[in-house]
């Protein structure tokens, strides 16, 4: 994994968290960082998100480890994942969603898709 799709992959990340965020904050009101950082862990509003995550994590375990089939594995789902998203799955429903609404989501979703 190169260092640019690694911090690509975390900022489409942040992003996500981002959007979602507010999306909740609409509703709820403002978060606290201390707040946004529990929701991230245990709100089901943010739940779709671990889909990306867990694969960015596996990824870096595996290129830790020098585990070169457990890193194209991750590879494999975070394209799955980004680059034809699901419009069936919440990931990819979300997701879609995401890039409807955030222009700087769009912009690291093609600096994503470009490096894998």
């Amino acid at each position: 994994m190169t260092a640019e799709l690694r911090n690509s992959l975390l900022e489409l990340h942040r992003l996500l968290l981002d959007h979602q965020r507010r999306q909740v904050e609409r509703i709820s009101g403002r978060m606290s960082p201390g707040q946004l950082l529990q929701a991230a862990t245990q709100d089901l509003r943010f739940s779709w998100i671990n889909e990306l995550f867990e694969p960015i994590a596996a990824l870096d375990a595996a290129y830790s480890d020098d585990d070169g089939p457990a890193a194209e594995a991750a590879i494999e789902r975070v394209r799955a994942l980004v680059k034809e998203p699901d419009p069936e799955s919440a990931f990819g429903r979300r997701y879609l969603q995401a890039l409807q609404d955030e222009p700087d989501v769009v912009l690291v979703h093609r600096r994503v898709v470009n490096e894998l």
